[in-house]
């Protein structure tokens, strides 16, 4: 019998609802002018670089996997939520606060909001439920979804987020822990700071 995850690792654009596992509700959302509403917390001492001259929202993460599509090659990425704080993050009918509590470990506490002219960027919506399934294996010492991974690695989970990739106008749902990627070929500024405000509501302050 094979592994359910063998699928995620072996093929793209697969979306957990398919396999019968509950979404999450987050959708991406386009204004009249195409633009896409989306959220990236940092740390409020990074406020500064951020909305300094000629500068934004830096891509210095590479799109990694053991075999990255050619298309992702060379590319580097920030990330974001489709809602200031998802129930996912906080109440994920799966994982319950994991997402938060390493939110919480890793990321700052400051909201920003972006709107983006999807037309000239290139948005991707992940789930990065595979990933915490490894997450809760290591933290939790259980998974949840029964993927059956080997986390030893981060080999085959690397690969299942990469291939969960869904370009933002073909995505309409089917995700459990949906987030938001900006790519871009090489490191450097990805969103400028035109594109960024900060939220009018932090739900972590």
């Amino acid at each position: 019998m094979n592994r359910l995850g063998k699928s995620f690792i072996d093929n793209e654009g697969l979306l957990l609802r398919e396999f019968g596992f509950k979404p999450d509700k987050g959708t991406v959302e386009l204004d009249s002018a195409k633009f896409m509403t989306f959220y990236h917390y940092t740390h409020e001492d990074k406020l500064d670089q951020i909305f300094s001259p000629h500068s934004g929202l830096l891509a210095r993460r590479p799109v990694t996997c053991p075999n990255v599509p050619e298309r992702f090659k060379d590319c580097f990425l920030t990330e974001g939520f489709l809602e200031r704080l998802p129930n996912w993050v906080t109440n994920c009918p799966y994982f319950n606060d994991l997402g938060y509590e390493l939110m919480r470990k890793y990321i700052g506490n400051t909201l920003l909001e972006i709107k983006l002219p999807v037309g000239d960027f290139n948005i991707y919506i992940a789930d990065y439920a595979h990933v915490l399934e490894c997450k809760s294996a290591d933290i939790r010492g259980k998974t949840e979804l029964n993927l059956e991974y080997d986390c030893s690695s981060g080999i085959e989970v690397t690969q299942a987020y990469v291939n969960s990739y869904i370009p933002e106008k073909e995505y309409n749902g089917g995700h459990v822990a949906p987030t938001v990627q900006v790519l871009r070929k090489g490191e450097g500024i990805v969103v400028p700071s035109k594109y960024i405000s900060v939220s009018k509501v932090q739900p972590l302050k």
